[in-house]
């Protein structure tokens, strides 16, 4: 194993769901349980607030489910919360276990690589990132990884192969 590909593949341990994901989605027999089609997020920050209170982030999210678009918006604690209210307040009508499944840990790190050219952000503020979240229902838990340009797409990258990987298997289409 060659040293780059050790390092990416030290820095995605524990994402082991995603990346098992990534195999059954191809398997033809595969049918996904929903789709993200779009995702919108509204975050407003008031340094002037009570750390309690400091955030308002909304969200909304169109998700292709049973071959319906459905829309839906969540409020939460900042984006990744809002964007997994909202996206749970479809999918839990109709698979209701998602209810179960709770998000333990999430880790955010920037993907450098040492390969910073002149067009690149030398302080790493335009690098990939790669966002690794663990879930759990109780029973068991599972990591998941989102790796991307935008931090709020890596994250939704996270979340839902997250939430999928509770419903493998589940054929209620």
């Amino acid at each position: 194993m060659g040293r780059d590909l050790k390092e990416d593949f030290f820095r995605l341990d524990g994402a082991w769901a995603s990346f098992e994901l990534m195999s059954i989605r191809k398997r033809e027999d595969y049918l996904k349980p929903f789709r993200v089609l779009r995702c919108k997020i509204d975050d407003q920050v008031d340094f002037q607030a009570p750390e309690s209170v400091g955030s308002a982030t909304e969200a909304t999210v169109l998700i292709e489910i049973f071959g319906e678009e459905e829309l839906v918006a969540g409020s939460g604690q900042g984006p990744v919360h809002a964007v997994d209210n909202a996206m749970r307040k479809i999918l839990e009508k109709h698979y209701p276990q998602l209810a179960e499944v709770r998000l333990d840990e999430f880790d955010v790190r920037l993907l450098h690589h040492g390969r910073a050219t002149s067009e690149d952000d030398e302080n790493g503020a335009a690098a990939l990132v790669r966002v690794l979240a663990i879930f759990s229902d109780g029973k068991e838990s599972w990591g998941t990884v989102g790796v991307a340009a935008d931090i709020l797409r890596a994250s939704v990258e996270c979340i839902i192969d997250g939430l999928e990987w509770k419903l493998r298997g589940e054929h209620k289409h």
